[in-house]
C-alpha cells in the first residue's frame, strides 16, 4: 500500500521541465497581454490629449485588473 502511494506522488508531480515551461509561457502571454493594453492606452492617450497621469492611471488600472483576474487561475487549475 505504501508503494503505491509512492508511485501516485510521483507521477503526480510535474517535471522540472515541464513546470519551467509552462511558467515560460505564462509569462509569455502576460508580456503580450499587457503589451496590447499599453499600446492601446497610448492611441487612446494621443487621439484623445489625455494627461500623463491620466494616462499612468489607465495603464495602472488595467494592470491590476489583469492581475485581479487571473490570479485566481492557478488555484482553480487554469493557470
Amino acid at each position: 500500500m505504501t508503494d503505491d502511494r509512492e508511485t501516485d506522488r510521483e507521477s503526480s508531480r510535474a517535471s522540472p521541465w515541464r513546470v519551467a515551461a509552462r511558467n515560460s509561457l505564462r509569462l509569455l502571454l502576460d508580456l503580450v497581454v499587457v503589451g496590447l493594453w499599453v499600446v492601446l492606452v497610448t492611441l487612446v492617450a494621443l487621439s484623445t490629449g489625455l494627461s500623463r497621469v491620466q494616462f499612468y492611471g489607465l495603464v495602472l488600472l488595467g494592470v491590476v485588473a489583469y492581475v485581479q483576474v487571473t490570479s485566481g487561475w492557478e488555484r482553480i487549475g487554469l493557470g
